[in-house]
């Protein structure tokens, strides 16, 4: 009789193990799958399309990684990629995109890509075979990164912060050397004052 249940309790506990142990495996081996959000732009007017991974997309679609994404001569893709930032693949482009979860990589076949947003940069690899990191605001050509910003002369960007600044200092020096106490009415005539 003491057979039985003794039997009965130790088929349930190896029941109850197998069953958590393959369900916690699973769990274990499946990696998330990692997106983006593709947003095409193109002519007025005109319905514009780009391929990824040989498939022809338009707007609103989740992008999944690695992606292959070719754009037309009438249409550029912006790809979001939430915190990490976001790329503009410029018509006329065919890259090879990567991105983990952090960050985001580049293959670039032809064409060019521009850094939207990023905090550590984009690693774009150049067909020639060279690789760069390339910062937000700027964009990698098949072959070349160049700077698309507008003060690469010292333009009216840098000259209006260092206004800003001197006229902050300025007004620092003279309030800090201003005597308060001080006052003097009609130029060098003698001030009586009542308490003495």
């Amino acid at each position: 009789m003491t057979v039985k249940p003794l039997l009965k309790k130790s088929l349930s506990v190896f029941l109850t193990t197998a069953v958590f142990l393959t369900y916690s495996m699973v769990t274990l081996a499946s990696t998330p799958a990692v997106a983006g959000e593709l947003t095409v732009s193109g002519i007025a007017g005109a319905e514009s399309f780009v391929s990824i991974n040989g498939e022809a997309v338009k707007s609103s679609r989740s992008v999944f990684f690695p992606a292959v994404i070719t754009t037309p001569e009438n249409a550029s893709a912006t790809i979001s990629f939430g915190k990490a930032g976001a790329i503009r693949v410029e018509p006329g482009t065919t890259t090879s995109v990567n991105f983990d979860g952090r960050n985001v990589t580049a293959n670039l076949s032809n064409g060019t890509v521009k850094v939207l947003a990023s905090e550590t940069g984009v690693a774009v690899a150049m067909p020639d075979g060279s690789a760069k990191t390339v910062p937000a605001g700027e964009t990698a050509t098949a072959g070349r990164a160049q700077d698309d910003d507008d003060d690469d002369n010292g333009g009216a960007a840098w000259w209006l912060w260092a206004l800003v600044f001197g006229g902050a200092a300025a007004g620092m020096i003279i309030g800090a050397t201003y005597n308060s106490n001080e006052v003097r009415l009609g130029g060098n005539s003698t001030v009586v004052s009542p308490v003495r």
